[in-house]
C-alpha cells in the first residue's frame, strides 16, 4: 500500500511544524504550508525522510494561494485521495487592549480572517479530496470554544466560529464516511506562546487589571513550559492517534491545565463565572508578582 498522505497547514512552526514531523518520521507522506520559502526549505531538510515531505507557500486569507494549493495537492495524491488533514494555521492576540470592550475590530477582523474563514476556505477546497478516501480532518480548535477566559483579545470567538461551522460540517458529510474532529488545546508550549507581549496591553482605563492578568498567563506558561504535557509533541501524537482510528473522539483535549479547564467549561454559567472570578484573581496576583 502506498504512503499515506496528510496535508498540515501553518507547519512553519509550533504545532504545525512539530505535527508535520512526527507524521514524517512514522511513514506518511505529509505536505506543509509554509509563509516562507526559507520554512519550506528548513522543513524538508530536517525531515526524518525528506523525500515524503513537500512544502507549499500558502496564506490562508488568499483564495488564489489556496486555490493554487488545492491543485498542487490534487496533482500529488492523484485518484487516492488526501487521507487525512490537519487545518491547523492560526494567530492569538495577547498585546494591546485585550479585553471585549477595547480589543480593536481591526484586531478582531484579523482573527476571524486566519482563524475562522482562513480555515474554513483552505478546508471547503480540500473536501473533495477528503471525500475520495473517506478521510479524516482533524482541526486546531481551543479550550476556550467551551470554557471562555477573559482578556483573549478575540481569540475565543474565532474559535468558537471554526467549531459551530465544524459540528455542521460533521453533520452533514458524515455520511459520505468523512470524519470531523475538533482538538480542543490547553496550554502548549510553542513560539506562538512566545511571541506574546504583555508589556503593550493597557494598565489603565476601565480594565486595569488585564495586563497583569496576560503578565500572569505568560508567567504560568514559562514555569511549566518544560513539562511532557505542554510539549507540542503531546498534541502531534494525538493528531495521529486521531486520523488512524476509525472511530475518533469528536472533540478529544490536550494541553497544561486541559481537564480542569474543561470541566469548569460543564459548569452552570454562573458557577463558571465564579470559578473564573477565581482564576482571574489568581492570574493577576502572579503576574503583579513577576514584575
Amino acid at each position: 500500500m502506498s504512503p499515506r498522505t496528510v496535508l498540515i497547514t501553518g507547519a512553519s512552526s509550533g504545532i504545525g511544524r512539530d505535527a508535520a514531523m512526527h507524521l514524517n518520521a512514522e511513514g506518511y507522506v505529509v505536505i506543509g504550508t509554509v509563509r516562507r520559502p526559507a520554512d519550506g526549505d528548513a522543513l524538508i531538510s530536517d525531515a526524518v525522510h525528506p523525500d515524503r515531505m513537500h512544502a507549499v507557500q500558502c496564506d490562508v486569507t488568499s483564495h488564489a494561494d489556496v486555490a493554487a494549493l488545492a491543485q498542487r495537492v490534487q496533482t500529488l495524491v492523484g485518484e487516492e485521495g488526501l487521507h487525512a488533514m490537519f487545518s491547523n494555521a492560526g494567530v492569538a492576540n495577547m498585546s494591546g487592549p485585550v479585553s471585549a470592550e477595547d480589543c480593536p475590530v481591526e484586531t478582531l477582523e484579523r482573527l476571524v480572517s486566519i482563524n475562522y474563514l482562513g480555515s474554513v476556505r483552505v478546508i471547503q477546497a480540500h473536501l473533495p479530496l477528503l471525500r475520495a478516501s473517506h478521510g479524516t480532518l482533524v482541526i486546531n480548535s481551543a479550550l476556550m470554544a467551551r470554557t471562555v477566559l477573559p482578556y483573549n483579545g478575540g481569540y475565543a470567538p474565532s474559535k468558537a466560529a471554526l467549531e459551530a461551522w465544524a459540528d455542521q460540517l460533521r453533520r452533514e458529510i458524515r455520511p459520505y464516511g468523512v470524519r470531523v474532529v475538533c482538538i480542543r488545546a490547553a496550554a502548549i508550549a510553542t513560539p506562538l506562546e512566545a511571541k506574546q507581549d504583555a508589556s503593550t496591553v493597557p494598565d489603565g482605563g476601565a480594565y486595569p487589571e488585564q495586563r497583569a492578568f496576560i503578565e500572569g498567563g505568560l508567567t504560568l506558561m514559562r514555569r511549566e513550559s518544560a513539562k511532557a504535557h505542554v510539549q507540542p509533541r503531546r498534541f502531534s501524537e494525538l493528531v495521529q492517534k486521531v486520523i488512524e482510528r476509525r472511530r475518533p473522539p469528536l472533540k478529544p483535549i490536550v494541553g497544561g491545565m486541559a481537564r480542569p479547564i474543561w470541566l469548569v467549561g460543564g459548569m452552570p454559567e454562573r458557577m463558571q463565572d465564579a470559578v473564573i472570578a477565581r482564576l482571574v484573581r489568581r492570574m493577576i496576583r502572579a503576574g503583579t508578582a513577576s514584575n
